[in-house]
């Protein structure tokens, strides 16, 4: 068994000793993961964010692996079939991402989201479904099922894969983190993983992990509010967006052909994409040979809306920080006075809505289960809720901060934030 080792800016050297994952690691869909952006256009506002879904996808491989030793090292049994499918699911959980990974998402195929499609990739024609199937003929599936939320075995498999406490947000917290030059996503990732234990094969905590699960929560909260919803972020994002409903609208009418994009994004823009060989023909590449084409478009909004992405001239946001007000009232006015002023309010008047909880407590008796619960063992040995022992996470659990933020072109944003704040 030869060893392969990457060396990893987060986690030092990722080792890989199983031969399947590195014959995964080695597949044409694996490796098109690293043509895609871990924080899409991120990279406009933190200049370092230009990592990729590939080295975001060994790092959760990474802590799954040392999650799993983990757990066997404290005395739990995990059977081998088992340890495959979840560090098979943690490498590939995000195989299915599309162009500058969430940005586009919903937009590129409608009908499809990217867990849909990493469960294609996995089950479909592909050489990953081949390395998979060599291993075992079920592997595919059970790996799908774990990705869906249908996954039959063990529980702690798919919660450690995704949940509230997984590998997948404990990697990109200390990535995006270190990528962005920030330190909110900072924990103690080796002290949170060595206090893991399993109840009725079930994922929890030792009371003693508590404090590393608060600097878990707080780092989500933070990142989120200060990286992920930064507001020059939004404004690039919708840009990107903006551009692609316009080259998709001018396709439909005819005024956009084949010459105008590259290959693999012709089927995505008809919206006829619904092949995995399709599919995996697009990343960001060919969004931005397309975007450069637009620039030069006869359509003044495309090539505008390209230009702008291209050259980072961005929309302007109307509230300097997160607003909590509704907006609803003033829209109909801005869209007016942004079309008197020459501008399609359809494109050039977005609203952003954004809405994050960092730590969710619903029970069971609530309604139906979304993620798992993070869930603590106190000192007599019985498994509870995590708020129950943490002053900190019960003070940003099920309190969602919702905001809004509407950005216009330079040119307008005194006029439009007039209307907003006015008395």
């Amino acid at each position: 068994m030869r060893e392969q080792a990457y060396r990893d800016p987060v986690h030092g050297f990722i080792l890989v000793n199983a031969d399947y994952l590195r014959q995964l690691i080695d597949t044409p869909e694996f490796q098109r993961l690293r043509r895609i952006r871990q924080l899409g256009v991120s990279y406009g506002t933190y200049h370092g964010a230009e990592h990729s879904r590939f080295g975001h996808s060994l790092g959760t491989l990474w802590i799954m692996q040392q999650m799993l030793d983990r757990l066997e090292h404290a005395g739990f049994s995990i059977a081998a079939d088992v340890r495959i499918t979840a560090l098979c699911a943690a490498l590939l959980h995000d195989v299915g991402h599309g162009p500058f990974s969430h940005a586009l998402e919903n937009l590129l195929t409608q009908d499809k989201t990217h867990e849909a499609w990493s469960q294609a990739i996995i089950t479909g024609e592909t050489e990953i479904n081949k390395v998979l199937r060599q291993v075992d003929e079920s592997l595919p599936q059970q790996i799908a099922d774990v990705l869906g939320g249908s996954y039959a075995g063990p529980a702690f498999v798919a919660e450690l894969v995704s949940s509230q406490l997984d590998a997948d947000r404990m990697d990109y917290l200390l990535r995006d983190s270190l990528y962005t030059g920030v330190t909110y996503g900072h924990f103690d990732l080796h002290r949170l993983i060595n206090t893991l234990q399993l109840v009725d094969q079930h994922v929890v905590i030792q009371a003693k992990g508590v404090v590393a699960v608060e600097e878990y929560v707080l780092a989500r909260y933070f990142m989120y509010w200060q990286v992920y919803f930064h507001k020059a972020i939004r404004s690039h994002e919708l840009l990107l967006r903006a551009a692609w409903r316009r080259a998709v609208r001018l396709w439909q009418e005819g005024g956009l052909s084949a010459q105008h994009v590259t290959p693999g994004l012709v089927p995505v823009l008809s919206g006829s994409c619904s092949d995995v060989g399709q599919y995996l023909l697009v990343d960001d590449y060919d969004v931005y040979s397309s975007l450069k084409q637009w620039r030069y478009h006869p359509d003044p909004i495309l090539a505008d809306l390209a230009d702008r992405f291209l050259a980072r001239r961005l929309l302007k946001p109307i509230f300097k920080a997160p607003h909590t007000s509704d907006v609803a009232a003033q829209l109909e006015q801005a869209r007016t006075l942004v079309q008197n002023s020459g501008w399609d309010p359809d494109y050039y008047l977005q609203v952003d809505h954004t809405r994050n909880l960092a730590y969710d407590t619903y029970t069971e008796e609530a309604g139906a289960r979304r993620v798992p619960t993070i869930r603590a063992v106190t000192d007599a040995g019985r498994p509870v809720e995590v708020t129950k022992l943490s002053e900190p996470i019960r003070a940003v659990a099920q309190r969602p901060r919702e905001a809004v933020n509407v950005y216009v072109p330079q040119e307008v944003v005194a006029q439009v934030r007039a209307l907003f704040t006015a008395d």
